[in-house]
């Protein structure tokens, strides 16, 4: 571990969220609301807020974040009078792990693809 540079060092006290955070490019408050969906379980945008005292807007960007990243899924439901709702849940903690592996594997060869052009650059 001495040869790698202090700011590249994962400290040993990090925690979990934090990692999770720093892959999926989430804040804390996306972190919020991911692990209250996993208490809650499937859950809609405006129950997530009422539980976290935020507006649904707020918890809603979090959802789409959260979607889009692949560690949470959307359900469209249909209501019998008409319309429809969104309900999201969170992927299993295995899933989400696989995730994270596949995007540290990607940053990896994107960092070692920089690294030859770097020697073609002579920088």
């Amino acid at each position: 571990m001495e040869d790698i540079p202090s700011n590249l060092r994962i400290p040993k006290n990090r925690r979990c969220d934090e990692i999770v955070k720093s892959i999926f490019n989430l804040n804390e408050r996306d972190i919020k609301v991911y692990r209250k969906l996993q208490e809650l379980g499937p859950s809609r945008a405006d129950e997530l807020a009422r539980h976290l005292n935020l507006e649904r807007s707020t918890v809603y960007r979090s959802l789409q974040k959260l979607t889009d990243c692949g560690i949470c899924s959307k359900r469209t439901e249909t209501l019998k009078k008409g319309g429809y709702y969104h309900s999201y849940e969170c992927k299993d903690l295995s899933q989400v792990r696989k995730l994270a592996e596949k995007c540290i594997e990607r940053w990896y060869v994107a960092m070692k693809e920089m690294l030859y052009l770097l020697d073609e650059e002579n920088v």
